[in-house]
């Protein structure tokens, strides 16, 4: 069969970004988004690649500080919506990433959002702050456990007198 049912595996999408483009060196991209620590694509870091992937896909490689400026400012304004919903932003990693890995807030940590993950998180935080915050969303949840409750109850207040005037009879 030879090399022609061939895949790249894991970085397939690092190969099909630089296909064709005969300008973009592999090696001399790894050594950039390394720092200069290796020339190898599996000795790279996830976050690394996928730094490397998103600026390739971007075609912003010739100012790779324009892409970590974009990143940083999404960073920086998915902080202040969270520090809005009254989690404390500073020095507090702990609680921040426990609330972004929620799988109902972005189910990730802060440091492994991608820019479109970082911009998707910004317009959901934006509508709870829009529909009144935390404290609502949990109020709304509560009352709906508290009316489920009443419901249950009143159905089974109705089924136990049904039952027992019908053998009182």
């Amino acid at each position: 069969m030879g090399k022609q049912g061939k895949t790249h595996g894991r970085y397939g999408r690092f190969w099909g970004l630089i296909q064709g483009k005969p300008h973009l060196d592999k090696e001399e991209l790894v050594l950039q988004f390394t720092d200069g620590r290796t020339t190898r694509l599996h000795e790279m870091k996830d976050a690394e690649y996928e730094e490397m992937c998103d600026c390739i896909a971007e075609r912003d490689l010739a100012d790779r500080n324009s892409y970590r400026e974009k990143v940083r400012k999404a960073r920086s304004s998915v902080l202040k919506r969270v520090g809005k919903l009254g989690i404390n932003t500073i020095d507090n990693w702990d609680e921040v990433n426990a609330f972004l890995a929620s799988p109902k807030i972005a189910g990730k940590y802060l440091y492994e959002m991608s820019l479109d993950e970082l911009n998707d998180l910004i317009r959901k935080l934006e509508a709870i702050l829009r529909k009144g915050g935390l404290r609502n969303l949990r109020e709304d949840e509560s009352n709906k456990a508290r009316e489920d409750l009443n419901r249950m109850m009143t159905s089974i207040s109705t089924s136990t007198t049904t039952t027992s005037q019908k053998y009182l009879s």
